[in-house]
């Protein structure tokens, strides 16, 4: 999985509400805000996205956690995400034996594929 960070056009309904639609080639997952990640649900997403959502619910609901790890590098804050657990458990024991790497916080969110 290769996530990509989208800015969102001036005719998008979340237009100045985020910063980044965060998508795994062309699906999209999640919106980036400056305070983190939220779901597709939350605002106002596309009526297509919406629908596709709410129809996988009630059978099952087929989620993935996207682990986000947040940094700073000497005094710059940074993020990394994550789809494995074990790539983010190496990056974090590798980061912590360097010393200009601060900070270190892990947030996991479940996203719907």
């Amino acid at each position: 999985m290769q996530l990509t960070y989208q800015k969102l056009g001036s005719d998008h309904p979340m237009y100045g509400k985020v910063e980044y639609l965060v998508a795994d080639g062309t699906q999209p997952i999640c919106y980036k805000t400056k305070d983190g990640y939220i779901p597709l649900e939350e605002g106002a997403a596309p009526a297509a996205a919406a629908a596709t959502s709410e129809s996988t619910k009630p059978e099952m609901s087929n989620t993935r956690t996207l682990y986000v790890l947040s940094f700073k590098v000497s005094g710059e804050a940074e993020e990394m995400t994550f789809t494995s657990k074990k790539k983010l458990d190496k990056t974090v024991a590798f980061y912590e034996e360097k010393g200009l790497i601060t900070d270190m916080k892990t947030t996991s969110y479940e996203i719907v594929v």
